[in-house]
């Protein structure tokens, strides 16, 4: 985070030195909701290496295909 003072908010993208970037979805109180997307499969496996898979999110799981949203998008924007 670039200022310590302002709580993140939904939106705000952070980008890592590997070039992972890093989205807010949602905050309630002190927890944080977050989105990444890794440049290479290869940096998402060293991230998750030593996690637990803990089997699949419904709720994420319906959520719209990336193709999806990029088709309503008029923007340009990712």
């Amino acid at each position: 985070m670039t200022n310590d003072n302002e709580p993140p908010t939904k939106g705000s993208q952070y980008r890592h030195d590997d070039g992972t970037v890093e989205v807010v979805f949602a905050t309630e109180g002190d927890r944080v909701l977050t989105v990444r997307e890794y440049p290479t499969r290869d940096l998402f496996e060293a991230a998750i290496g030593a996690a637990v898979d803990d089997g699949t999110n419904r709720h994420v799981s319906e959520l719209p295909d990336l193709t999806d949203v990029d088709e309503d998008r008029s923007d340009g924007e990712r």
